[in-house]
């Protein structure tokens, strides 16, 4: 069955038994292409022996880790096809030395010609080891420049893992609103962190107790 694009979740741990997922989109051009789980299982495992870049993983602390990645073949309506996992043999940590909680993102915004906000998309890479400024709460421009050119080389290279297996594919964002793709032509990073809610979902928090009065 025909696939129309590639659906790549790198996978990661933090500290607690929680995890991350980056999600980005590769659109199969043309009519699609036949996507089979051998297929996906060999990109998953080239994915894998991708050395990762130092700006990639500069903004994790060092106790956040890449673990694998899982590759999904779906339609432009989302049903999946074919899927396989591979973990890495080595998990690769993060640089950052300072702490920050869990849910602290670098956001990577995917810019396409496509209008509105289904052309956009964002990546949230962790930001839990990200060095700031104490005087502007931000980090230093170069740092953010560092953090996205080894996005993009990273990105990169995944596509040169992807067209292997599977050719004539593009790094996209998938808008199922519309139920389309748009090509992406740039990508950019701001130095105001955000924050990613959902990574706290499944922590499971010690709390401190005092009696009231004392």
């Amino acid at each position: 069955m025909v696939s129309n694009l590639l659906r790549i979740s790198i996978l990661g741990s933090m500290p607690s038994g929680e995890e991350w997922t980056i999600n980005p989109v590769w659109r199969i051009n043309g009519p699609g292409q036949e996507v089979t789980v051998d297929k996906c299982l060999a990109i998953a495992t080239a994915i894998n022996a991708i050395a990762v870049p130092t700006g990639f993983r500069q903004p994790w602390s060092t106790s956040t880790f890449l673990t694998g990645v899982r590759v999904e073949a779906r339609d432009i309506g989302g049903q999946l096809m074919a899927q396989a996992e591979a973990v890495r043999g080595t998990a690769v940590a993060g640089t950052g030395t300072n702490g920050h909680p869990f849910q602290t993102s670098m956001v990577i915004s995917l810019r396409t010609p496509g209008p509105g906000a289904s052309g956009r998309g964002r990546l949230y890479l962790p930001a839990t080891g990200i060095a700031m400024l104490s005087s502007s709460l931000r980090p230093t421009s170069t740092e953010v420049g560092q953090i996205l050119t080894g996005t993009r080389t990273f990105l990169t290279a995944i596509q040169s893992a992807i067209t292997a297996q599977v050719t004539d594919c593009i790094l996209a964002v998938w808008s199922r609103k519309l139920n389309t793709t748009f090509g992406v032509t740039s990508l950019l990073a701001g130095d105001i962190l955000d924050t990613q809610r959902r990574r706290r979902d499944s922590l499971i928090e010690t709390y401190t107790q005092l009696t009231y009065p004392t």
